[in-house]
């Protein structure tokens, strides 16, 4: 299948491990062009080099972002991007992962500190680029959210509504974007094997007072194909949506968590 991805430059924020780690990996290899964005400029760095070991036909650079920083170092991120870049095709929203706590646990400052990530620094990210994917013939837009959004839990009492509001944000840009040929879709990742899932597997044993095999397998009881999803997952996806025979999927959310979600 031809997915006219080659020479494609994609924008990735949260890009230095994780889900947008590997994003970056799968678009890498079908010969895109990217801007990594991330807090950890070093392992971003790191990453780019293997990706560039690996696809030497991939141009990369490495910028640093923080979205807990004032809305202006975002544009001045962008426009730094851009100039190296050239231009711009595909926007992965990837900064910000799941936070697990009871309400009683969660400050004042982190409520802050997670919405600063997401919805807010995804909707500035996305607002500084839409000049620039309007110029694209292929312009894409892709959140990473999370099935929490869809189905909320106890522990899910900030990620929940955080991945909510970007569900939601997703469908309200689709509509306005479509005038603009560009596509915006969410992903919503299950349980995923990144330092999330490690944290979620030591709670729970803590809670249960069982070893981590245990856990694990407590956890994945009500996940229909009996494992947790791995990056490579969300990649696989993200690559499809970016492509040129994705033009006429906008306004979806997806879950990729192996069936767990019980919502329709």
């Amino acid at each position: 299948m031809e997915l006219k991805l080659k020479d494609r430059t994609a924008f990735i924020t949260g890009a230095s491990r994780g889900i947008g780690a590997a994003i970056a990996e799968a678009y890498a290899a079908e010969g895109m062009h990217l801007a990594l964005f991330a807090r950890d400029v070093a392992r971003c760095e790191a990453l780019a080099e293997k990706l560039k070991s690996r696809h030497a036909a991939a141009r990369m650079v490495v910028v640093a972002l923080d979205f807990e920083h004032p809305p202006a170092t975002i544009k001045d991120a962008v426009v730094t991007a851009v100039r190296q870049m050239g231009g711009l095709d595909i926007l992965v929203n990837c900064a910000g992962g799941a936070y697990r706590a009871e309400l009683s646990d969660i400050s004042d400052e982190t409520w802050e500190k997670q919405f600063a990530v997401k919805p807010f620094g995804l909707v500035r990210m996305t607002r500084e680029v839409l000049p620039y994917l309007k110029k694209s013939n292929q312009g894409r837009v892709i959140n990473i959210s999370g099935t929490r959004g869809r189905e909320p839990s106890w522990f899910s009492v900030v990620s929940g509504p955080i991945n909510a509001a970007t569900l939601s944000i997703t469908k309200a840009l689709a509509i306005q974007f479509g005038q603009y040929g560009i596509t915006v879709n969410a992903i919503c990742p299950g349980s995923t094997d990144t330092r999330r899932w490690a944290e979620t597997v030591k709670l729970t044993m803590e809670k249960l007072g069982v070893s981590a095999e245990e856990a694990t397998k407590h956890l994945l009881l009500e996940v229909p194909m009996g494992r947790v999803v791995m990056p490579e997952d969300i990649a696989d996806l993200a690559v499809f949506l970016a492509s040129a025979r994705a033009g006429m999927i906008t306004g979806s959310s997806i879950n990729v968590d192996g069936g767990r979600t019980r919502s329709i």
